[in-house]
């Protein structure tokens, strides 16, 4: 696959609320489906650490890595993408599967020249994660999956199967105008926190994820999710693994995390209690601290 790097400011419209002080640099991927929008955070002080791949998950972007990008680049080389077809990665032709976006995430690791790399993917990104890893697995240093789990049975993957199709319904309809509703973003953010932030901007910013994102796409990453290609991936991971679950998790069954650990060698499992589906931006200093314990920082 072909692509071409290059450096761009990042529109003041689509920043990022944060509290952070450090800034990240913005690169772009040029792909053969469209760009690809990638801010790398360079670490503050010099160590010698494989760089860290955070991969957002379904209906996000890398926006809500923010906080824990910046904190992690105090040593580490912190690379955060908008996969193609979400966030600031439009247009995008034709429409990304799974498997096309880590075909897209190799060739972020090869534009960027990376020989060793440590991976964190959230949710559907941590399905991405392990099938990056099983495609390059010389050089995947660690794995972290963030509210990630494997079906347990068919009858969970029909169940998420007519979950989606209720959601892609809603895509149907939806528009940047729904973000203008306060009580609209809130009510979205139910399904994803244990305790709403009280952020408005915050939660404006993630529901804008989820009513821009490529319909196509999506719906093309969606159908994958239960191909049993994921979970012989993670049967056959060769590095260290950590699953990071959260106790009030109601996207992700906590009953399937110790099945999905059993199935992945060399796995650990840290629970998050009181904590929804982002435990990055709900409990950031009790995540940031189980990573720092487990990443080679």
């Amino acid at each position: 696959m072909q692509q071409t790097l290059t450096a761009h400011a990042v529109p003041a419209s689509q920043s990022v609320p944060s509290q952070t002080t450090a800034s990240p640099r913005t690169l772009t991927v040029d792909l053969p489906c469209g760009p690809m929008v990638v801010d790398i955070w360079e670490p503050r002080r010099a160590a010698d650490v494989p760089p860290i791949l955070l991969i957002h998950g379904w209906g996000g972007s890398g926006q809500y890595w923010a906080e824990s990008a910046e904190i992690l680049s105090e040593t580490a080389r912190v690379i955060v993408p908008d996969l193609p077809g979400s966030g600031r990665s439009m247009p995008v032709a034709p429409a990304q599967d799974m498997y096309d976006q880590v075909d897209n995430l190799v060739a972020l690791l090869d534009a960027l020249g990376l020989e060793r790399v440590q991976l964190n993917g959230h949710s559907m990104g941590g399905a991405m994660t392990l099938l990056l890893a099983d495609r390059v697995p010389k050089k995947i240093d660690r794995i972290v999956l963030t509210s990630t789990c494997f079906f347990l049975n068919e009858a969970q993957k029909r169940i998420y199967d007519g979950i989606m199709r209720l959601w892609f319904v809603v895509m149907r309809v939806r528009g940047p105008w729904m973000a203008n509703l306060p009580m609209l973003t809130r009510a979205s953010a139910y399904r994803y926190f244990y305790r709403i932030p009280d952020d408005e901007a915050l939660l404006r910013a993630g529901f804008m994820d989820f009513i821009t994102m490529d319909f196509e796409t999506a719906r093309a990453c969606a159908h994958d999710a239960g191909d049993e290609a994921i979970t012989e991936a993670g049967s056959r991971v060769q590095a260290p693994t950590l699953l990071v679950a959260c106790r009030q998790d109601t996207i992700m069954p906590t009953k399937n995390v110790g099945y999905t650990a059993s199935l992945i060698p060399r796995s650990e499992v840290r629970w998050i209690e009181n904590c929804g589906h982002l435990p990055m931006v709900e409990k950031p200093t009790e995540y940031l601290s189980i990573l720092q314990d487990f990443l080679a920082l």
